[in-house]
């Protein structure tokens, strides 16, 4: 059962969808062109993925995958990750809503509640075996894991500090590459909160607010 926490919800399995994947015809039928040689590159480069999933239907490949990350906060982390990169090559959600159907590049995004209501083939195949969860519940979890563990907590913390900065550089990139006032005033008040907060996945979870209104 999906929690009912206040704040925006994406999934959990943590999933991001991966658009326009190249596919070619064989008899017909649109076939995977590409989603082995993708994934292995995507874990190269250090992202927890634990599936690929390309999503078929009566034609064959409909280039659409669902890429479902390790299931821990770590899981959590690198999906954020993954989706800022697209973002700031301005290949995400928002651009994939306006993209023609001539480009070739890639799109991806962290599943939301939007995707995961949709009464198409990404949304159909998030629902099998998948859930929402919303930022305060993540919360709860990550308060669970720390108090359970205090030995650990300081190594924990500095760990937590580097992937602020690491967030932080981020969003001083993306920023730099869309030149949207409305965008660039919430990055402003993210960085605001990362400054005076040391929860990471509160930020993140405002993050992933703004990515879907810009």
């Amino acid at each position: 059962m999906a929690d009912t926490n206040d704040g925006a919800r994406i999934v959990k399995l943590w999933t991001v969808i991966v658009a326009n994947l190249p596919v070619r015809i064989e008899n017909n039928i649109r076939v995977d062109n590409c989603s082995i040689n993708l994934e292995r590159r995507w874990k190269r480069q250090g992202y927890l993925i634990n599936t690929f999933q390309p999503l078929y239907d009566y034609r064959g490949h409909s280039g659409f995958a669902l890429v479902e990350f390790a299931r821990d906060l770590e899981g959590l982390k690198s999906a954020f990750q993954f989706d800022i990169s697209f973002v700031e090559k301005r290949q995400g959600k928002a651009e994939w809503d306006e993209a023609s159907e001539q480009t070739n590049d890639l799109f991806a995004w962290m599943a939301s509640e939007e995707d995961y209501n949709k009464n198409d083939i990404v949304g159909c195949n998030l629902t099998n075996g998948r859930d929402l969860t919303s930022a305060p519940n993540i919360q709860m979890q990550e308060a669970r894991h720390l108090t359970s563990a205090p030995n650990i907590q300081m190594q924990e913390a500095r760990h937590y500090r580097m992937v602020l900065y690491n967030l932080r550089e981020s969003l001083h990139s993306i920023a730099q590459h869309i030149q949207s006032p409305a965008f660039v005033s919430r990055v402003q008040l993210l960085l605001q909160m990362l400054d005076k907060n040391d929860v990471l996945l509160m930020s993140i979870s405002f993050y992933s607010m703004i990515i879907y209104v810009v």
